[in-house]
């Protein structure tokens, strides 16, 4: 949907929830809101000395 002056808030709002309910959660979502929540900072080094982000394996 194009945005233009003949396109209403409610009407752009309801195009915009149609498409997104057929979109996919974004393939690096849960690695990038590992690193956002924590201000850009990388997580903690582990015993083995590596760094590692965690992803919820029900979401492959």
């Amino acid at each position: 949907m194009n945005l233009n002056d003949k396109v209403d808030q409610a009407a752009f709002i309801r195009a915009r929830n149609r498409r997104d309910k057929t979109l996919e959660a974004p393939q690096l979502l849960f690695p990038s809101v590992q690193v956002n929540i924590r201000a850009g900072e990388l997580p903690k080094a582990t015993s083995n000395g590596m760094q590692y982000l965690k992803i919820p394996l029900n979401f492959l």
